[in-house]
């Protein structure tokens, strides 16, 4: 996607949306924060919980009704009041029984304004390109990690005041973002709703780390207190969970926007997963809850960062609004987040024996090995803009499916013989062919056989030779 306008509008771009997901994050973890104790204490309360029965009512709302653009703006405003309104609300409510009415008000204005925040800046997002999103997200993982940084040294009261202006910031770079509609270059559209099926593993790996996630992140900070307050986190440990971010945001932008090299949000995932499963057995080995979150902080952020770079990705190469991609797509974090809160808080999980630990390292292994696909068509879609390759279209392949279908045809092959065939022709490999279809490696290699059969061929080469006309 091409812009009209020049570097320096396109740079500004960039920043806007960089504060935008920085604030998005660095809110929702302070309210987090807030209502910890209160989450604790009853398992059906908790932030994530509000944000998907809002995110529910938004979606139909939005799909309904077609918000002027000057009334958007108006309500940005009006949100970030909402926002900035529930975090004082939490901060006087606390675990407080007598204020349970208030915490649920304060909730519910801060899911309002959350998922508002999601569909505006998934809609600069989703209409961004991929090389765009990327080093936005990669500037706001910096922002994020200065930011977590610097607020474990200050008081409360003076985090408190950074984090009740947040929502106005991101309000107005809503305003410095712009987009060009009608100045962008057209875009393939490579997704549709049979991309969920595809999709399919690598949406149960995502959730079942969130979901894994959220347990920790209650359990370990019902003995240590949450790292967003200063005096609940060691800040060795706090600096360590932001070297990793920073080291993680150099190493990607030197990968993707240097080197040039092919990135693979499977590889991504399976690096969040990496982090996760060593906090679990450091857990085992040293029980030492603040070193832990130190490694699942930093995969927490980085899993989110691709949460949004993926969704971005699908919103440009789809016919769907962005908000009916962003919206929708962070249920992926916000249903397994409610229901890891509430899993915890239900069992009164407030330590790890050996046995549960065990498991959720299990569980991480096999999602890495069995849920976390690379060949999958549609996964590898994600991200091939930002890494030069598109999907193989236009004149060439339509000859060549033209071809291997007349001479199918013509020898008597099967309608999945001959779709196998054009693959076969295209220097698809039988693993790949095996996850495009749906089918298992030995059906695909029996089919092989059986085309060579028909075809009276031995090799790949002679399969060319027949379909081009040289044999």
């Amino acid at each position: 996607m091409t812009s009209c306008r020049g570097d320096s509008g396109q740079a500004m771009n960039v920043v806007a949306m960089a504060v935008g997901f920085f604030v998005w994050y660095t809110c929702s973890n302070w309210v987090s924060a807030l209502s910890y104790d209160a989450s604790f204490s009853h398992w059906w309360l908790n932030r994530s919980g509000a944000v998907v029965v809002a995110t529910i009512v938004l979606c139909i709302v939005l799909w309904r009704v077609e918000i002027p653009d000057r009334a958007a703006r108006v309500l940005d405003w009006a949100f970030a009041v909402c926002y900035a309104a529930a975090m004082l609300m939490l901060s006087a409510a606390g675990a407080d029984e007598a204020l349970l009415g208030m915490l649920v008000a304060a909730l519910v204005l801060f899911a309002g304004a959350q998922v508002w925040m999601v569909a505006r800046w998934g809609s600069r997002y989703g209409r961004s390109s991929t090389s765009d999103v990327a080093k936005a997200l990669l500037l706001a993982i910096v922002l994020v990690a200065a930011a977590k940084a610097v607020t474990t040294f200050l008081p409360e009261p003076a985090t408190m005041t950074c984090m009740l202006l947040l929502p106005f910031l991101s309000a107005g770079m809503l305003v410095f973002h712009r987009t060009n509609i009608g100045c962008e270059a057209p875009v393939d559209l490579w997704f549709t709703k049979r991309s969920l099926v595809p999709f399919s593993r690598i949406i149960v790996a995502m959730a079942v780390f969130f979901y894994i996630w959220s347990i920790l992140n209650m359990a370990l900070k019902q003995n240590t207190g949450h790292y967003s307050f200063g005096t609940a986190a060691t800040p060795s440990f706090t600096l360590a969970s932001q070297a990793i971010l920073l080291m993680f945001c150099v190493s990607v932008y030197w990968w993707v926007f240097v080197r040039r090299g092919h990135m693979d949000i499977t590889v991504v995932w399976r690096f969040a997963y990496v982090l996760m499963a060593f906090a679990l057995f450091m857990l085992t080995v040293l029980g030492m809850a603040q070193l832990i979150q130190a490694f699942t902080g930093a995969a927490i952020v980085i899993a989110k960062m691709f949460l949004w770079l993926g969704l971005a990705n699908v919103a440009l190469h789809s016919a769907y609004k962005p908000f009916m991609v962003f919206c929708p797509g962070m249920l992926l974090y916000s249903i397994p987040d409610w229901l890891g809160r509430s899993t915890a808080s239900f069992f009164g999980l407030t330590s790890f024996d050996s046995v549960l630990v065990s498991a959720l390292l299990v569980v991480s292994v096999v999602m890495v090995a069995f849920f976390l696909p690379s060949r999958s068509p549609d996964v590898q879609l994600l991200l091939s803009d930002l890494n030069g390759t598109e999907r193989p279209s236009g004149p060439e392949v339509d000859v060549i499916d033209g071809r291997c279908a007349a001479v199918g045809e013509q020898r008597g092959l099967s309608k999945r013989e001959i779709e196998i065939m054009q693959y076969l022709c295209k220097g698809r490999s039988r693993p790949y062919i095996a996850e495009t279809l749906y089918l298992s490696e030995n059906t695909v290699r029996t089919h092989s056989r059986r085309i060579y059969a028909k075809l009276d061929i031995h090799n790949r080469q002679e399969l060319l030779d027949l379909v081009s006309g040289d044999r």
